[in-house]
């Protein structure tokens, strides 16, 4: 099939608009794809989006998913600072495991207790997402970040 002259720039601009898309597609499902945006919002003078990121040991009593009084004043300053915003709670990692969960378990239940803890601050159940990736090792680290 043979295209006129002037129609093969909307070849052209269409595979140029494809692999744009492509490219910010594979950008966006790369593990560091908050730090990646957070640089480009910083880049363009945007301000800074509200962002916590703590291990969970620090966040949770020892081996349990009960969160300790810091970690709740933490989390509800965080959502002081949000207001209505939607959020996500994202979770790498998991913690050894204990005597009432395996590695797994205490990660999950901890990144529920965020989310649980995030709600009753104040944001509804319908703007918070949730995340878990149990893969890594070397401890469990929680991203809590305005979306």
């Amino acid at each position: 099939m043979k295209t006129a002259p002037r129609q093969r720039w909307a070849l052209s601009f269409a595979d140029l608009c494809l692999l744009l898309l492509g490219f910010f597609v594979m950008l966006q499902a790369r593990p560091e794809a908050n730090a990646l945006a957070a640089g480009f919002r910083q880049a363009f003078g945007m301000r800074e989006r509200a962002a916590i990121e703590r291990r969970a040991a620090a966040l949770f009593q020892p081996g349990e998913a009960l969160l300790t009084p810091r970690g709740r004043a933490l989390l509800d300053g965080f959502v002081a600072e949000v207001g209505d915003d939607a959020v996500i709670v994202a979770s790498r990692g998991t913690e050894p495991a204990t005597a009432r969960f395996d590695g797994w378990e205490l990660a999950a239940a901890r990144a529920a207790a965020v989310a649980r803890a995030i709600e009753q601050a104040g944001v509804p159940q319908r703007r918070i997402t949730l995340a878990v990736d149990p893969s890594t090792g070397g401890g469990q680290v929680i991203h809590i970040s305005r979306i």
